[in-house]
């Protein structure tokens, strides 16, 4: 810890404590959303369609999702624990307080845990200029104190950035998938998709100027950003948080429509 380095033991203990909450939290939550993308498409309310989610694509869509999950949270908890180890920071921390530092950001991203390492450098701050008497045991205390509850109000927003990102993969993996079984059964025709946004003031610009976009079911959107997993761009979410859909448009009906 002292040059900045994370053994691979220590990320591998991440490692499995994602894949533990992967396979006891997020797998039950994908599925449901998955179930639940078909039955917000109006394109198939009239049809006498049933949506099979024992299918290849689907498991192998939760596999590689569950995979890159694990995969994206272990290397936020090396970035992020590298940013409290930098020459900087080392040189103005005791090793004794960057372990403490360290340990309530376990879990957030590198962003997070900078704004919580500066936290508590403004509490100390702020401590020692209002209180030049007071020991600096005690200053850090109350800092740590401060900063630990800072984490637990970063670790909620977190995980409901988690719930509500992955949530909009699955539910709109869900709807994709139900078009494209409707398509293979002879239910629809030529579809093409529309990006759609929530209409409200929290639509971001990236979303804004994406709404009403229609493409082809295996064509990509052109948004900017990073890209969080193979085939990102062939559905909303664009990015954390993002509240966007997909609209179905049939432009070609099924000629042997059943």
């Amino acid at each position: 810890m002292l040059d900045g380095a994370l053994t691979t033991e220590t990320l591998e203990l991440w490692r499995q404590d994602y894949s533990i909450l992967v396979a006891d939290r997020l797998n039950n939550m994908w599925t449901k959303a998955i179930e639940a993308g078909p039955k917000g498409q109006p394109i198939l309310d009239s049809l006498a369609f049933e949506f099979n989610t024992q299918t290849p694509g689907i498991f192998d869509w939760l596999g590689e999702r569950g995979a890159n999950f694990v995969t994206v949270c272990t290397q936020e908890q090396k970035d992020a624990i590298a940013a409290l180890l930098t020459k900087k920071m080392r040189e103005g921390h005791t090793v004794d307080e960057l372990a403490r530092l360290i340990r309530p950001c376990i879990g957030l991203t590198e962003g997070q845990a900078k704004a919580n390492a500066r936290y508590y450098d403004n509490i100390v701050a702020n401590l020692r200029k209002e209180h030049p008497r007071m020991k600096i045991e005690s200053i850090r205390k109350k800092a740590r104190e401060a900063a630990l509850k800072y984490a637990e109000r970063q670790h909620r927003e977190r995980a409901f950035t988690i719930a509500q990102t992955e949530s909009a993969f699955a539910y709109n993996r869900g709807a994709d998938e139900g078009i494209r079984q409707a398509q293979a059964e002879g239910y629809l025709g030529i579809v093409k998709k529309r990006w759609s946004t929530s209409g409200d003031d929290g639509v971001c610009e990236i979303c804004a100027s994406l709404e009403g976009m229609e493409i082809d079911m295996d064509a990509e959107f052109d948004f900017k950003g990073k890209i969080l997993f193979r085939g990102h761009k062939l559905l909303p979410p664009a990015h954390p948080r993002c509240a966007c859909a997909i609209e179905y448009i049939e432009e070609t009906p099924y000629s042997g429509r059943k």
